[in-house]
Protein backbone atom coordinates (compact mmCIF):
# COMPACT_ATOMS: atom_id res chain seq x y z
CA UNK A 1 0.00 0.00 0.00
CA UNK A 2 2.93 2.49 0.93
CA UNK A 3 4.45 1.69 -2.76
CA UNK A 4 0.83 2.94 -3.99
CA UNK A 5 1.18 5.74 -2.40
CA UNK A 6 4.57 6.42 -3.44
CA UNK A 7 3.14 6.09 -7.43
CA UNK A 8 2.96 9.50 -9.06
CA UNK A 9 -0.78 10.46 -9.88
CA UNK A 10 0.01 10.08 -13.93
CA UNK A 11 0.26 6.09 -12.89
CA UNK A 12 -3.00 6.43 -10.63
CA UNK A 13 -5.06 8.09 -13.90
CA UNK A 14 -5.00 4.86 -15.98
CA UNK A 15 -6.42 2.63 -12.61
CA UNK A 16 -9.02 5.14 -11.54
CA UNK A 17 -10.50 5.63 -15.28
CA UNK A 18 -10.43 1.19 -15.40
CA UNK A 19 -12.46 0.99 -11.77
CA UNK A 20 -14.81 4.03 -12.75
CA UNK A 21 -16.02 1.95 -16.26
CA UNK A 22 -16.19 -0.99 -14.51
CA UNK A 23 -18.25 0.51 -11.74
CA UNK A 24 -21.02 2.00 -13.87
CA UNK A 25 -21.46 -1.72 -15.21
CA UNK A 26 -22.37 -2.84 -11.85
CA UNK A 27 -25.56 -2.50 -11.84
CA UNK A 28 -26.31 -2.65 -15.55
CA UNK A 29 -30.08 -2.13 -15.85
CA UNK A 30 -30.20 1.10 -13.78
CA UNK A 31 -27.16 2.52 -16.21
CA UNK A 32 -28.51 1.35 -19.50
CA UNK A 33 -31.66 3.10 -18.39
CA UNK A 34 -29.66 6.08 -17.37
CA UNK A 35 -28.11 6.06 -20.95
CA UNK A 36 -31.35 5.38 -22.65
CA UNK A 37 -32.39 8.80 -20.95
CA UNK A 38 -29.28 11.34 -21.90
CA UNK A 39 -29.49 9.81 -25.30
CA UNK A 40 -33.10 10.20 -25.95
CA UNK A 41 -32.46 13.80 -24.58
CA UNK A 42 -29.47 14.41 -26.73
CA UNK A 43 -31.56 13.08 -29.96
CA UNK A 44 -34.75 15.48 -29.20
CA UNK A 45 -32.30 18.07 -29.22
CA UNK A 46 -30.41 17.24 -32.16
CA UNK A 47 -33.48 16.95 -33.87
CA UNK A 48 -34.97 20.50 -33.01
CA UNK A 49 -31.19 22.20 -33.96
CA UNK A 50 -31.71 20.26 -37.39
CA UNK A 51 -35.08 21.69 -37.76
CA UNK A 52 -33.99 24.73 -36.82
CA UNK A 53 -31.44 24.79 -39.20
CA UNK A 54 -33.29 23.60 -42.06
CA UNK A 55 -35.99 26.34 -41.19
CA UNK A 56 -33.38 29.31 -41.56
CA UNK A 57 -32.17 28.13 -44.54
CA UNK A 58 -35.83 28.05 -46.12
CA UNK A 59 -36.25 31.43 -45.01
CA UNK A 60 -32.72 32.65 -46.23
CA UNK A 61 -33.50 30.84 -49.73
CA UNK A 62 -37.02 32.10 -50.08
CA UNK A 63 -35.84 35.79 -48.81
CA UNK A 64 -33.07 35.81 -51.42
CA UNK A 65 -33.53 33.31 -54.02
CA UNK A 66 -37.33 33.52 -54.51
CA UNK A 67 -38.53 36.99 -54.57
CA UNK A 68 -36.37 39.74 -52.88
CA UNK A 69 -32.79 39.47 -53.98
CA UNK A 70 -30.08 40.31 -52.03
CA UNK A 71 -30.31 43.53 -52.51
CA UNK A 72 -32.99 46.10 -53.61
CA UNK A 73 -32.81 49.94 -54.63
CA UNK A 74 -35.56 52.26 -54.39
CA UNK A 75 -36.30 56.03 -54.04
CA UNK A 76 -37.11 57.45 -50.38
CA UNK A 77 -40.64 58.54 -51.33
CA UNK A 78 -41.15 54.71 -53.08
CA UNK A 79 -40.50 53.31 -49.40
CA UNK A 80 -42.69 55.58 -47.79
CA UNK A 81 -45.50 56.18 -49.51
CA UNK A 82 -45.31 53.87 -52.72
CA UNK A 83 -44.96 56.96 -54.68
CA UNK A 84 -45.76 55.87 -58.62
CA UNK A 85 -43.26 58.89 -59.70
CA UNK A 86 -40.33 58.07 -57.68
CA UNK A 87 -38.36 56.18 -59.95
CA UNK A 88 -34.80 55.37 -60.88
CA UNK A 89 -33.99 56.60 -64.35
CA UNK A 90 -32.95 53.51 -66.91
CA UNK A 91 -29.52 54.74 -67.63
CA UNK A 92 -28.76 53.81 -64.02
CA UNK A 93 -29.58 50.22 -64.45
CA UNK A 94 -27.08 49.79 -67.34
CA UNK A 95 -24.29 51.78 -65.47
CA UNK A 96 -24.35 49.90 -62.13
CA UNK A 97 -24.23 46.79 -64.06
CA UNK A 98 -21.13 47.66 -65.69
CA UNK A 99 -19.67 49.53 -62.84
CA UNK A 100 -19.85 47.03 -60.38
CA UNK A 101 -18.29 43.51 -60.92
CA UNK A 102 -19.94 40.23 -59.70
CA UNK A 103 -23.68 41.19 -59.66
CA UNK A 104 -27.06 40.87 -61.45
CA UNK A 105 -29.59 43.38 -61.40
CA UNK A 106 -33.51 43.14 -62.70
CA UNK A 107 -35.34 46.02 -62.42
CA UNK A 108 -38.91 46.56 -61.35
CA UNK A 109 -42.53 48.12 -61.29
CA UNK A 110 -45.47 48.67 -59.49
CA UNK A 111 -48.72 50.63 -59.62
CA UNK A 112 -52.86 49.23 -58.01
CA UNK A 113 -55.43 48.79 -60.06
CA UNK A 114 -58.74 46.88 -60.48
CA UNK A 115 -58.80 43.54 -61.99
CA UNK A 116 -62.59 42.66 -63.42
CA UNK A 117 -64.18 39.63 -65.10
CA UNK A 118 -68.03 39.52 -66.25
CA UNK A 119 -68.14 38.25 -62.50
CA UNK A 120 -66.30 39.62 -60.35
CA UNK A 121 -63.82 42.85 -59.79
CA UNK A 122 -61.10 43.06 -57.32
CA UNK A 123 -58.48 45.39 -56.19
CA UNK A 124 -54.52 44.30 -57.40
CA UNK A 125 -51.64 44.97 -56.87
CA UNK A 126 -49.26 44.99 -60.64
CA UNK A 127 -45.60 44.20 -60.61
CA UNK A 128 -44.02 44.45 -63.57
CA UNK A 129 -40.16 42.80 -64.73
CA UNK A 130 -38.02 41.58 -67.45
CA UNK A 131 -38.09 37.93 -67.55
CA UNK A 132 -34.38 37.56 -68.75
CA UNK A 133 -32.91 40.40 -66.16
CA UNK A 134 -35.51 38.69 -63.55
CA UNK A 135 -34.28 34.72 -64.21
CA UNK A 136 -30.39 36.01 -63.47
CA UNK A 137 -31.77 37.16 -60.02
CA UNK A 138 -34.30 35.33 -58.36
CA UNK A 139 -36.16 32.49 -59.04
CA UNK A 140 -39.43 33.80 -59.05
CA UNK A 141 -40.41 33.25 -62.80
CA UNK A 142 -39.92 28.97 -61.73
CA UNK A 143 -42.66 28.84 -59.02
CA UNK A 144 -45.89 28.45 -61.73
CA UNK A 145 -48.44 26.39 -60.61
CA UNK A 146 -50.42 26.08 -63.41
CA UNK A 147 -49.63 27.11 -66.65
CA UNK A 148 -46.86 28.52 -69.10
CA UNK A 149 -45.13 31.73 -67.50
CA UNK A 150 -44.95 33.35 -71.08
CA UNK A 151 -45.14 37.09 -70.67
CA UNK A 152 -44.98 38.23 -74.04
CA UNK A 153 -47.75 39.09 -76.00
CA UNK A 154 -50.59 37.29 -76.48
CA UNK A 155 -53.08 36.80 -79.96
CA UNK A 156 -55.47 40.04 -80.10
CA UNK A 157 -58.90 39.45 -78.60
CA UNK A 158 -62.27 39.23 -80.90
CA UNK A 159 -62.19 43.12 -81.46
CA UNK A 160 -58.59 42.94 -82.54
CA UNK A 161 -57.07 44.71 -79.52
CA UNK A 162 -53.64 43.69 -78.90
CA UNK A 163 -53.19 41.47 -75.70
CA UNK A 164 -50.65 40.76 -73.29
CA UNK A 165 -50.22 37.61 -71.56
CA UNK A 166 -50.43 38.03 -67.51
CA UNK A 167 -49.40 35.74 -64.33
CA UNK A 168 -51.30 36.10 -61.20
CA UNK A 169 -50.93 34.98 -57.54
CA UNK A 170 -53.07 31.50 -56.44
CA UNK A 171 -55.57 33.03 -54.33
CA UNK A 172 -56.06 35.96 -56.29
CA UNK A 173 -57.01 32.80 -59.05
CA UNK A 174 -58.94 31.17 -56.78
CA UNK A 175 -61.23 34.18 -55.65
CA UNK A 176 -62.10 35.44 -58.99
CA UNK A 177 -61.93 31.60 -60.63
CA UNK A 178 -59.47 32.57 -62.89
CA UNK A 179 -57.28 29.41 -65.07
CA UNK A 180 -54.69 29.82 -67.81
CA UNK A 181 -56.95 30.65 -70.38
CA UNK A 182 -58.93 33.12 -69.14
CA UNK A 183 -59.70 36.92 -69.56
CA UNK A 184 -58.99 39.61 -67.69
CA UNK A 185 -59.34 43.40 -67.23
CA UNK A 186 -56.96 45.55 -65.47
CA UNK A 187 -57.97 49.37 -65.10
CA UNK A 188 -55.94 51.70 -63.07
CA UNK A 189 -54.87 55.48 -63.09
CA UNK A 190 -51.90 56.46 -65.68
CA UNK A 191 -48.73 58.75 -64.49
CA UNK A 192 -50.48 61.12 -67.05
CA UNK A 193 -53.74 61.21 -64.82
CA UNK A 194 -55.59 59.39 -67.79
CA UNK A 195 -57.78 56.35 -66.78
CA UNK A 196 -55.25 53.25 -68.28
CA UNK A 197 -57.25 50.17 -69.12
CA UNK A 198 -56.48 46.99 -71.19
CA UNK A 199 -57.25 43.35 -71.63
CA UNK A 200 -55.28 40.75 -70.54
CA UNK A 201 -55.07 36.93 -71.43
CA UNK A 202 -54.00 34.49 -68.08
CA UNK A 203 -50.90 32.76 -69.06
CA UNK A 204 -50.14 30.61 -65.82
CA UNK A 205 -50.92 30.88 -61.62
CA UNK A 206 -48.20 31.13 -59.52
CA UNK A 207 -47.35 29.41 -56.57
CA UNK A 208 -48.04 31.03 -53.30
CA UNK A 209 -44.45 33.48 -52.70
CA UNK A 210 -45.48 36.35 -50.52
CA UNK A 211 -48.80 36.81 -48.74
CA UNK A 212 -49.96 40.29 -50.33
CA UNK A 213 -49.02 38.72 -53.54
CA UNK A 214 -50.35 35.34 -53.42
CA UNK A 215 -53.92 37.61 -52.72
CA UNK A 216 -53.42 40.70 -54.81
CA UNK A 217 -50.47 39.97 -57.11
CA UNK A 218 -50.65 40.63 -61.06
CA UNK A 219 -47.24 40.13 -63.24
CA UNK A 220 -46.71 41.22 -66.02
CA UNK A 221 -43.99 42.63 -69.00
CA UNK A 222 -42.67 45.99 -68.74
CA UNK A 223 -43.49 46.88 -71.65
CA UNK A 224 -46.98 45.91 -71.49
CA UNK A 225 -46.87 48.02 -67.85
CA UNK A 226 -45.38 50.93 -69.90
CA UNK A 227 -48.45 51.13 -72.35
CA UNK A 228 -51.11 50.65 -69.49
CA UNK A 229 -49.45 53.34 -66.82
CA UNK A 230 -47.77 55.80 -69.48
CA UNK A 231 -44.85 55.50 -67.41
CA UNK A 232 -41.51 54.79 -69.67
CA UNK A 233 -39.30 57.47 -67.41
CA UNK A 234 -37.83 54.98 -65.01
CA UNK A 235 -38.54 51.80 -63.02
CA UNK A 236 -39.48 51.76 -58.80
CA UNK A 237 -36.90 48.63 -57.42
CA UNK A 238 -33.72 47.39 -58.49
CA UNK A 239 -33.23 44.01 -57.12
CA UNK A 240 -30.13 42.45 -56.96
CA UNK A 241 -28.53 39.43 -56.79
CA UNK A 242 -24.57 38.83 -55.52
CA UNK A 243 -22.40 36.16 -56.88
CA UNK A 244 -20.38 35.99 -54.04
CA UNK A 245 -22.91 36.24 -50.70
CA UNK A 246 -19.79 36.89 -48.28
CA UNK A 247 -19.15 40.23 -50.11
CA UNK A 248 -22.61 41.41 -49.18
CA UNK A 249 -21.72 44.40 -47.40
CA UNK A 250 -19.04 45.14 -49.43
CA UNK A 251 -21.41 45.06 -52.51
CA UNK A 252 -23.64 47.38 -50.52
CA UNK A 253 -21.30 50.04 -49.81
CA UNK A 254 -19.73 49.98 -53.49
CA UNK A 255 -23.50 50.48 -54.62
CA UNK A 256 -23.92 53.41 -51.79
CA UNK A 257 -20.96 55.36 -53.79
CA UNK A 258 -21.86 54.27 -57.57
CA UNK A 259 -25.42 56.01 -56.67
CA UNK A 260 -23.38 58.94 -55.34
CA UNK A 261 -21.59 59.15 -58.56
CA UNK A 262 -24.72 58.54 -60.73
CA UNK A 263 -26.59 61.36 -59.09
CA UNK A 264 -23.94 63.92 -59.32
CA UNK A 265 -24.04 63.78 -62.83
CA UNK A 266 -27.22 62.85 -63.35
CA UNK A 267 -29.35 64.97 -60.75
CA UNK A 268 -32.56 63.70 -59.49
CA UNK A 269 -36.04 65.37 -58.63
CA UNK A 270 -36.17 66.49 -55.35
CA UNK A 271 -39.56 65.51 -54.44
CA UNK A 272 -38.81 61.64 -55.23
CA UNK A 273 -35.84 61.61 -52.54
CA UNK A 274 -32.26 59.88 -52.07
CA UNK A 275 -31.72 56.34 -53.39
CA UNK A 276 -31.77 53.91 -50.74
CA UNK A 277 -29.86 50.53 -50.77
CA UNK A 278 -31.24 48.08 -48.46
CA UNK A 279 -30.05 44.09 -47.87
CA UNK A 280 -32.02 41.48 -47.65
CA UNK A 281 -32.05 41.09 -44.01
CA UNK A 282 -33.00 45.15 -43.46
CA UNK A 283 -35.99 43.69 -46.37
CA UNK A 284 -36.95 41.12 -44.29
CA UNK A 285 -36.45 41.64 -40.61
CA UNK A 286 -38.53 39.32 -38.94
CA UNK A 287 -36.42 36.62 -41.24
CA UNK A 288 -32.99 38.30 -40.03
CA UNK A 289 -33.98 38.39 -36.38
CA UNK A 290 -34.76 34.48 -36.33
CA UNK A 291 -31.91 34.35 -37.90
CA UNK A 292 -29.83 35.95 -34.82
CA UNK A 293 -31.96 34.10 -32.15
CA UNK A 294 -31.79 30.95 -33.39
CA UNK A 295 -28.35 29.71 -31.99
CA UNK A 296 -29.86 31.05 -28.84
CA UNK A 297 -33.53 29.20 -28.73
CA UNK A 298 -31.45 26.05 -29.90
CA UNK A 299 -28.65 26.67 -26.90
CA UNK A 300 -32.30 27.25 -24.42
CA UNK A 301 -34.16 24.13 -25.73
CA UNK A 302 -31.17 22.10 -25.44
CA UNK A 303 -30.42 23.02 -22.20
CA UNK A 304 -33.96 22.44 -21.00
CA UNK A 305 -34.12 19.54 -22.51
CA UNK A 306 -30.50 17.53 -21.34
CA UNK A 307 -30.96 18.73 -17.96
CA UNK A 308 -34.31 16.97 -17.59
CA UNK A 309 -32.81 13.96 -18.47
CA UNK A 310 -29.57 14.65 -16.43
CA UNK A 311 -32.08 14.36 -13.43
CA UNK A 312 -32.17 10.42 -13.95
CA UNK A 313 -28.61 10.47 -14.19
CA UNK A 314 -28.14 12.77 -10.92
CA UNK A 315 -30.89 9.97 -9.36
CA UNK A 316 -28.07 7.09 -10.67
CA UNK A 317 -25.31 8.50 -8.91
CA UNK A 318 -27.06 8.82 -5.62
CA UNK A 319 -27.68 5.82 -5.45
CA UNK A 320 -24.12 4.27 -6.35
CA UNK A 321 -22.92 6.59 -4.24
CA UNK A 322 -25.29 5.42 -1.23
CA UNK A 323 -25.10 1.36 -2.10
CA UNK A 324 -21.03 2.21 -1.88
CA UNK A 325 -21.04 4.38 0.84
CA UNK A 326 -19.30 1.46 3.25
CA UNK A 327 -16.80 0.84 0.22
CA UNK A 328 -16.27 4.17 0.15
CA UNK A 329 -15.49 4.97 3.70
CA UNK A 330 -13.26 1.71 3.58
CA UNK A 331 -11.05 3.30 0.78
CA UNK A 332 -10.79 6.60 3.19
CA UNK A 333 -9.59 4.49 5.71
CA UNK A 334 -6.59 2.85 4.02
CA UNK A 335 -5.51 6.30 2.65
CA UNK A 336 -6.86 6.76 -0.19
CA UNK A 337 -7.11 10.63 -0.98
CA UNK A 338 -10.61 12.53 -1.08
CA UNK A 339 -9.45 14.26 -4.51
CA UNK A 340 -9.36 10.51 -6.08
CA UNK A 341 -12.66 9.36 -4.76
CA UNK A 342 -14.14 12.68 -6.42
CA UNK A 343 -12.72 12.06 -9.38
CA UNK A 344 -13.78 8.27 -9.57
CA UNK A 345 -17.26 9.22 -8.96
CA UNK A 346 -16.97 12.27 -11.81
CA UNK A 347 -15.22 9.71 -14.29
CA UNK A 348 -18.21 7.39 -13.96
CA UNK A 349 -20.68 10.40 -15.08
CA UNK A 350 -18.29 11.45 -17.55
CA UNK A 351 -18.18 7.63 -19.17
CA UNK A 352 -22.14 7.79 -19.07
CA UNK A 353 -22.25 10.87 -20.60
CA UNK A 354 -19.95 10.15 -23.75
CA UNK A 355 -21.99 6.75 -24.19
CA UNK A 356 -24.81 8.57 -23.86
CA UNK A 357 -23.43 11.17 -26.78
CA UNK A 358 -22.24 8.33 -28.68
CA UNK A 359 -25.81 6.54 -28.65
CA UNK A 360 -27.26 9.49 -29.38
CA UNK A 361 -25.28 11.21 -32.21
CA UNK A 362 -25.51 8.08 -33.97
CA UNK A 363 -29.58 7.68 -33.53
CA UNK A 364 -30.43 11.60 -33.95
CA UNK A 365 -28.26 11.41 -37.61
CA UNK A 366 -29.66 8.32 -38.48
CA UNK A 367 -33.22 9.89 -37.27
CA UNK A 368 -32.79 12.93 -39.43
CA UNK A 369 -31.38 11.27 -42.36
CA UNK A 370 -34.92 9.27 -42.25
CA UNK A 371 -36.76 12.52 -43.54
CA UNK A 372 -34.55 12.89 -46.30
CA UNK A 373 -34.26 16.06 -48.35
CA UNK A 374 -37.41 17.83 -47.73
CA UNK A 375 -37.82 17.13 -44.27
CA UNK A 376 -40.96 17.06 -42.22
CA UNK A 377 -43.96 16.98 -44.89
CA UNK A 378 -47.00 19.38 -43.56
CA UNK A 379 -48.42 19.15 -47.43
CA UNK A 380 -51.76 17.10 -45.79
CA UNK A 381 -52.57 20.30 -43.67
CA UNK A 382 -50.57 23.15 -45.23
CA UNK A 383 -51.12 22.00 -49.01
CA UNK A 384 -49.86 26.34 -49.67
CA UNK A 385 -47.48 26.12 -47.38
CA UNK A 386 -47.10 28.85 -44.35
CA UNK A 387 -46.24 32.35 -44.43
CA UNK A 388 -43.99 34.05 -41.67
CA UNK A 389 -42.52 37.20 -41.32
CA UNK A 390 -43.77 38.39 -44.85
CA UNK A 391 -42.90 35.14 -46.91
CA UNK A 392 -45.00 32.11 -48.29
CA UNK A 393 -42.94 28.53 -47.61
CA UNK A 394 -43.02 25.32 -49.23
CA UNK A 395 -45.42 22.89 -46.78
CA UNK A 396 -42.92 20.62 -45.37
CA UNK A 397 -39.74 21.56 -42.24
CA UNK A 398 -36.28 20.76 -44.25
CA UNK A 399 -33.62 19.23 -41.61
CA UNK A 400 -30.36 20.26 -41.91
CA UNK A 401 -27.85 18.73 -39.67
CA UNK A 402 -24.46 20.35 -39.36
CA UNK A 403 -21.34 18.66 -37.27
CA UNK A 404 -21.32 21.47 -35.64
CA UNK A 405 -24.59 21.11 -34.29
CA UNK A 406 -23.91 17.73 -33.14
CA UNK A 407 -20.90 18.67 -31.60
CA UNK A 408 -22.62 21.21 -29.35
CA UNK A 409 -25.21 19.07 -28.39
CA UNK A 410 -23.07 16.39 -27.32
CA UNK A 411 -20.33 18.84 -25.63
CA UNK A 412 -24.06 20.64 -23.70
CA UNK A 413 -25.07 17.23 -22.74
CA UNK A 414 -21.66 15.96 -21.29
CA UNK A 415 -21.13 19.12 -19.41
CA UNK A 416 -24.43 19.45 -17.96
CA UNK A 417 -24.24 15.77 -16.55
CA UNK A 418 -20.73 16.45 -14.96
CA UNK A 419 -22.59 19.37 -13.09
CA UNK A 420 -24.98 17.49 -12.39
CA UNK A 421 -22.81 14.86 -11.15
CA UNK A 422 -20.76 17.16 -8.89
CA UNK A 423 -23.82 16.88 -5.75
CA UNK A 424 -23.37 12.92 -5.67
CA UNK A 425 -19.35 13.30 -6.42
CA UNK A 426 -19.19 16.13 -2.89
CA UNK A 427 -20.95 13.33 -0.49
CA UNK A 428 -18.05 11.10 -0.85
CA UNK A 429 -15.61 14.01 0.13
CA UNK A 430 -17.93 14.63 3.21
CA UNK A 431 -18.01 10.80 4.59
CA UNK A 432 -16.06 10.11 7.68
CA UNK A 433 -14.19 6.90 7.31
CA UNK A 434 -15.33 5.93 10.86
CA UNK A 435 -19.51 6.19 10.20
CA UNK A 436 -19.33 5.21 6.46
CA UNK A 437 -17.75 1.61 7.74
CA UNK A 438 -20.22 0.71 10.51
Amino acid sequence: MQQSHAASPASRLPILVFIAWRNIWRSPVRSILTISALASGLVMVILYAAMMEGMIRQMVHQATAISVGHLQVHRQAYIDDQDLYATLPWSYLDKIRQDIPGIQVAPRLYASGLASTAETSTGVLIKAVDPRREAEVTQMLEQVRSGTLELGRASDSKEGLPRYNLVIGAQLAKNMNLAPGSELILVTQAADGSVGNALYRIAAVLKPLEPNFDRMGVLMLIEAYQKLMYLDDGFHELAIHVDDITRLEAVQAELDAELKRLMAAQPLDELGGKPVVRNWRQLTPMVADMLEMSKMITFVVGFIVISLASMGMLNTMLMAVHERTHEFGILLAIGMKRRWLLLMVLLESLFLALVSALAGVALGAGVVSLFGERGIDLSGTLPDGYDWGGLVFEPYLQLHLAPADLLNASLLMIVITLLAALMPAWRTVRLKPAEAMR
